[in-house]
């Protein structure tokens, strides 16, 4: 069996780029109305349940998925309310400002569930993770 979860992490920016004035001053950006520029192009993991994330988890494999997505912050579902069974398009999600970077550099964050799980498991993990 494959279990598997996708974890896709893609940096945003939802301002345009601040401007210049002919004397060298800047100006601030203005908000781009639900448009974004991209900062950093999407990268995409994958996390496959093995032999020893069993050993680790006492082949758990919904303790070891909760344990691996709670550490990426999401906890959005992308269809609510969560039923008894959750489809293999679905996803969480969640969203992180750089402190740094203000509300300039957002970090948006996926997760799919893909693979072997059953759409019962599935439903059972988001409601872990979302805490609904």
């Amino acid at each position: 069996m494959s279990y598997t979860i996708e974890i896709t992490r893609h940096v945003v920016n939802y301002r345009t780029r601040p401007g210049v004035t002919p004397t060298g001053g800047q100006y601030g950006s203005a908000w781009m109305d639900g448009d974004s520029r991209t900062i950093e192009r999407p990268f995409a993991t994958r996390e496959t349940y093995d032999e020893y994330d069993a050993e680790w988890c006492a082949g758990d494999v919904l303790s070891w998925a909760v344990d691996k997505i709670e550490r990426t912050g999401v906890t959005e579902p992308s269809a609510y309310p969560i039923g008894d069974a959750v489809p293999e398009h679905a996803w969480l999600s969640c969203r992180y400002e750089d402190p740094y970077e203000g509300d300039s550099n957002v970090t948006e964050t996926s997760v799919r569930l893909t693979g072997d799980w059953s759409s019962q498991q599935r439903a059972e993990v988001f409601r872990a993770v979302s805490r609904v």
